[in-house]
This record gives C-alpha cells, sequence and structure tokens, in this order.
C-alpha cells in the first residue's frame, strides 16, 4: 500500500487546542511505517485548479486563497481556520487524492485539511460550520475518476460529499451517528438523491453507543450488497477514526474490531482503493488504525488488542428500526 504524505500538510495551523491539528499526522504516520507502508512525497499538480471548479464553486475557491494570503491565522468559521499554509496543504490533499487514483493500487493518503464537510460554497446543507474542512477531496476524486463510489465512515455524515454529488449518478454510502445528535445535522435515510442521482446516496445513521457487532451487521445487510450491484472501478473511502469508542467528539462504541472488518469488506471487492483520512481525534486510535489499514491491506492481517464490542439491547433495537427504514427507502433502487 502506497502512503500519501508530505510534511506540507502539518503546515495547515489551526491555533492552540483544536483537536483537528497537526499532531494527528505524527501519530498515523508512526502507524503506518510500524506497518512497513511505502511512503510517497505527493506535489501540487497542473490541473489541479481544473478540477477544484469540478465540485467548488470558483469565488468559493477564490475566497479560500485570499485567506491564505493575509499572512495570519484567519477563522473561516467558529470550528474551520485557515493559515498561510493552508491552500498549500489543501492542493496537494486533492492532488494526492488524483495521483492515488490514476495509479490503480491500494492507498492511504495521510492529508490534511479533512474534506468531506465542505460544501460546493463552503458550508454544506443546513450545517452551521464547514467542519474543520476546506477542499472536499473525495468528490474531486469521485468526478474525476471513472466508475468511482465513496463510501464514508467517519462518524459525522458527509454533508459536503453529498451535496456535491446529490444530482449525480456515483454511489455514496454514509454510515455516521445518528444527525439528531452529533454535528452536521444532516444524513437521513430518506436523503436519496435528486434526479441522475435519485437512488445513488445511502445514509446509515447509527444509534449512539452501537457496537462492532452493529458495525458489522451494516456492512452485511446494507452497504456490501448495494456496493457489489453498483459495481465500482475503484473505491474512495472517507475514513474518520472517530467512531471509536475512545474518541473524544463522538459517541459511538467501536473499537477497532469493527473499523477492521469494514476495511476486509471494502478490499474484498477486488478494486482499487484510495482511503482518505478525515477525522479521528484520539492520537492513539490513529496510530493504531493506520497500522492496521496498511497491514490488511498488504494481506498481512492485524490482531487489535481490544476485545470486540457489543451493542446493548437498547441500542440493538433501535439499529432494526432504522435498518428496516434504509432498506424500505432503498429497496426501490437496490435489492436488499
Amino acid at each position: 500500500m502506497k502512503v500519501y504524505y508530505d510534511d506540507v500538510f502539518k503546515g495547515h495551523e489551526t491555533g492552540p487546542g483544536h483537536p483537528e491539528n497537526p499532531r494527528r499526522l505524527d501519530y498515523a504516520v508512526e502507524g503506518a511505517r510500524e506497518a512497513g507502508a511505502l511512503f510517497v512525497s505527493p506535489r501540487v499538480r497542473e490541473d489541479v485548479a481544473q478540477r477544484l471548479e469540478a465540485a467548488h464553486r470558483r469565488d468559493y475557491i477564490k475566497y479560500v486563497e485570499d485567506l491564505c494570503g493575509l499572512g495570519a491565522l484567519t477563522e473561516l468559521d467558529g470550528d474551520t481556520w485557515v493559515s498561510p499554509g493552508t491552500c498549500a496543504a489543501a492542493l496537494t490533499a486533492v492532488s494526492a487524492v488524483l495521483d492515488a487514483l490514476d495509479s490503480r493500487e491500494h492507498s492511504y493518503v495521510l492529508a490534511r485539511p479533512p474534506g468531506h464537510h465542505a460544501g460546493k460554497a463552503g458550508r454544506a446543507l443546513t450545517a452551521p460550520t464547514q467542519g474543520f474542512c476546506i477542499f472536499n477531496t473525495a468528490a474531486v476524486g469521485a468526478l474525476y475518476g471513472e466508475g468511482v463510489a465513496v463510501v464514508d465512515i467517519d462518524v459525522h455524515h458527509g454533508n459536503g460529499t453529498q451535496e456535491i454529488l446529490y444530482d449525480k449518478d456515483i454511489l455514496y454510502i454514509s454510515t455516521h451517528q445518528d444527525p439528531l445528535t452529533l454535528y452536521p445535522g444532516t444524513g437521513f435515510p430518506d436523503e436519496v438523491g435528486v434526479g441522475r442521482g435519485e437512488g445513488y446516496n445511502v445514509n446509515i445513521p447509527m444509534p449512539p453507543g452501537l457496537g462492532d457487532d452493529g458495525f458489522k451487521r451494516i456492512f452485511d445487510e446494507v452497504v456490501m450488497p448495494i456496493l457489489r450491484q453498483y459495481g465500482p472501478r475503484a473505491l474512495i473511502v472517507s475514513l474518520g477514526w472517530d467512531a471509536h469508542r475512545e474518541d473524544p467528539l463522538a459517541d459511538m462504541g467501536f473499537t477497532l474490531n469493527g473499523y477492521r472488518y469494514a476495511i476486509r469488506s471494502l478490499l474484498g471487492l477486488n478494486v482499487p482503493i484510495v482511503f482518505l483520512l478525515e477525522g479521528g481525534y484520539n492520537y492513539q486510535v490513529l496510530r493504531e488504525g493506520s497500522k492496521l489499514l496498511v497491514m490488511e491491506a498488504a494481506g498481512l492481517g492485524y490482531a487489535p488488542s481490544e476485545e470486540q464490542s457489543s451493542s446493548d439491547h437498547r441500542v440493538w433495537s433501535r439499529l432494526s428500526k432504522i435498518l428496516d427504514e434504509v432498506k424500505a427507502v432503498q429497496s426501490k433502487h437496490w435489492r436488499l
């Protein structure tokens, strides 16, 4: 597995105490190195501006560039900051995704700022902020590639990715904590896409406290059946490690066992996969999760030290109702 990383990604500053900070990459890189990953240093591509404009409005891109040129840390919104190094980091991140897709190999893009909350003009749908994101790397990649599907397993709904792809026949599947309980407050089962995109948007909200057993059920009953029917030529995974039970910004109950099951399931499609680092704010989970990913992609296997987590009967019952709703909505478009 190739790991796309460069210190330019640490040039995106977010200010003291911000959870999305450069230190996150130190731990993720450490885990990938322990697993023996091959590191590649990406550079900004000549076509990056053209590719960005396929996903974002030109005035938004110009606005971000102007903020980068101010020479100081600047607040974009209550959660999201722009620093002098942000544009170089964000443009290199997009370039890394495009390079990874071109390579047709399994890849892990260890970049920041993250992207899946950034919509066409910044804030997406009804979200109050951009949720730490600048440019939507997953959406840019999906629009660039041919036959690409996007699977988002960050604990927060990828509202920006949904907004950008909503009217396109590009499959987007998101598993995320119940939007009634967590930012950005979007991602309900009945949001299925419009026009050409109808049926290609799949949201699976998860009840807080859900364990690894519930994540496995979601993949077995919804995620993998739809992916197999779609038949992607390549896959982009918005990978957030923040559904782990030790993450400080969410309320899920997963361990690395749940992530391993999801990653193994996706690798079983036997198509090139580009994993993009999105969220994840527990440093040790970032390190161990990155190690897990690289080892699984290499076919070496990884045994988490944690015991698999189980859902209590109340959470399990809630999940059953959610899956019934998801299947009722999506069975109009897929065999479930």
